[in-house]
């Protein structure tokens, strides 16, 4: 239906849109770092050349300028792919998507609202589908039974007792050659009709049982995740914050000679994972609430 296509295009296209973001910033972080690193060949360079440190020393920087210059055209590969998956998904020509270059997540709840109902499952698509199933179910066994009720006229003109009750009771042999009761007498073809139509409907209810458990099962997960994802961005904070420290400090050692460069890029790598962890956490902390939009159903809104 219109609600479950709506539900499901926007969740598709708020997580494509965060992963679009996350690309963003991940090349900033990589750019950032390939700067970092040609200005590291640079000191490194002035250094072999002065005779102040080894040529290992050199050719290692250049190494690892070229390896971080490798993670550029990927990065801008999926993020064309990216976006023209969004294109796709609003109905648009393969294009540059419009986004924010701010990355925040302050608009973002950071905790959930208490009494949440569990009546927001009821407009899950999967929900509302397994509901229709068991209704059309259980009418099916309603209309069952009823055929299984002689169909005759009990009052004749004048609201008199028609003949065909009369003849009834008086010979009902009469009509086991017509067609009048034929629902009556067919009494054990009806019945088996009536239990096949039973056992789809006992199949309908376990199937909407299953679904219902589905739901709260999804539910639960999406609380879960999100609740998690606060604490993962915060503990992912801290250490991209003691990284940089780090890497500053090793920077300044280095210029002033009282450690090696091995130990500059020791350091350069923990602050760039320690970038990219925490854009991952952003990042999943993102597609959380999008996980639990879907799961509720569209929101609690």
């Amino acid at each position: 239906n219109q609600r479950a296509l709506q539900v499901s295009l926007v969740a598709q296209v708020a997580q494509s849109y965060f992963e679009l973001i996350a690309l963003d910033h991940e090349l900033s972080i990589v750019r950032q770092t390939l700067h970092a690193r040609e200005e590291g060949v640079r000191l490194a360079k002035l250094r072999f050349e002065g005779g102040l440190t080894s040529e290992t020393s050199f050719q290692q920087a250049q190494v690892e300028l070229a390896r971080t210059a490798t993670l550029v055209p990927d990065l801008e590969r999926s993020i064309v792919i990216k976006e023209n998956e969004i294109a796709l998904l609003t109905g648009t020509f393969p294009r540059n998507i419009p986004r924010e270059t701010n990355r925040s997540i302050n608009r973002l709840p950071q905790t959930l609202p208490a009494g949440l109902p569990s009546s927001l499952l009821e407009r899950r698509p999967d929900i509302r589908a397994a509901e229709k199933a068991l209704m059309a179910a259980n009418a099916e066994v309603g209309i069952a039974f009823t055929n299984m009720f002689p169909k005759i006229t009990l009052t004749a003109q004048f609201g008199a007792e028609s003949d065909e009750i009369k003849n009834l009771f008086q010979s009902p042999a009469h009509f086991l050659s017509g067609s009048l009761l034929t629902p009556l007498f067919s009494m054990g073809r009806n019945i088996a009709q009536h239990k096949a139509k039973k056992a789809a409907y006992e199949q309908s209810v376990y199937q909407y049982e299953k679904q219902v458990l589905v739901a709260f099962k999804d539910v639960r997960d999406a609380i879960v995740t999100f609740n998690k994802s606060e604490e993962v961005f915060m503990s992912r904070q801290k250490l991209e914050q003691a990284a940089f420290s780090n890497n500053k400090l090793a920077h300044l050692q280095y210029i002033n000679g009282y450690i090696s460069y091995l130990d500059v890029l020791d350091a350069q790598r923990g602050y760039f994972d320690a970038q990219i962890s925490l854009s991952d956490a952003i990042l999943g902390k993102q597609l959380a609430f999008v996980q639990l939009y879907k799961a509720l159903g569209g929101g609690w809104q």
